[in-house]
């Protein structure tokens, strides 16, 4: 567990309780067992805000139709070493892997691959790709864009995703550096998941006006606005950058 409290299960029993939930919802099988593990990680990572935590939302998703079980990946156009993917509106943690491989093949092949995908939904953490792309002695970088809620440099109106992006790299032939950041102070998901147990937010990185307060977690997201910029407002243009970057190039490719 990321942090202390609350019950501890063992990590094997709640993998196979993803799988089977994601199973019951007409994922097919192979997709549901590596679903499932991707959320799993996220656990064992310390990345509670999307573990097994998270196989609600998306069971709701599923159950509403929002979200297809079983999609059909097509390759939109690609070059040696490019491509896009239309996810068919399926699963992000069945897209987002199926686009992965591709990238990796491609970047046996010619020597780089990048992969964009549209038609799809969340893909639990970034950091599950590039480690899939370590395994293979690649470089990965995974970044996304998501829901506007963050309010740029300086301003009141969301217009940006919160931005996780996620970079992972061999040094040297035996050890690994990785970076992951969210260009904002306060992570989407751990937000929801801290006000579900404390029924409060963290008061860093929420605006109101001009000023800051706590905002009320059963009025989610528009409680208060995410920003990039801290409190004495002295360094959140270079995440804004950034972050507007990441999100355009994500969104418009």
């Amino acid at each position: 567990m990321g942090e202390t409290g609350g019950m501890v299960f063992d990590a094997g029993r709640l993998e196979e309780f993803a799988r089977r939930v994601f199973v019951q919802f007409g994922v097919r099988a192979a997709d549901a067992e590596e679903a499932a593990r991707i959320l799993s990680l996220a656990d064992l990572r310390g990345i509670d805000s999307h573990g097994i935590a998270r196989l609600h939302a998306y069971s709701r998703m599923l159950d509403k139709g929002r979200i297809n079980p079983a999609p059909e990946m097509t390759i939109v156009r690609e070059t040696a070493g490019t491509a896009t993917v239309d996810g068919d509106n399926g699963l992000g943690l069945i897209v987002g892997p199926w686009a992965n491989r591709l990238a990796m093949e491609k970047a046996e092949t010619v020597g780089t691959g990048w992969v964009a995908v549209r038609g799809s939904n969340h893909f639990g953490i970034a950091g599950y790709y590039v480690l899939e792309a370590l395994e293979r002695d690649q470089l990965g970088w995974a970044m996304t864009n998501t829901t506007k809620i963050v309010a740029p440099c300086g301003g009141l109106s969301e217009c940006w995703a919160p931005i996780p992006s996620r970079s992972r790299f061999r040094v040297v032939r035996s050890r690994r550096s990785s970076l992951t950041w969210r260009l904002r102070l306060q992570p989407t998901g751990k937000s929801r998941w801290r006000s579900g147990r404390t029924n409060q937010f963290p008061r860093v990185g929420q605006s109101i006006g001009m000023g800051y307060r706590q905002p009320n977690p059963t009025r989610w997201p528009t409680a208060g606005r995410c920003c990039h910029w801290d409190r004495q407002g002295n360094r959140g243009h270079k995440g804004y950058c950034l972050g507007a970057m990441i999100d355009l190039l994500s969104g418009a490719l």
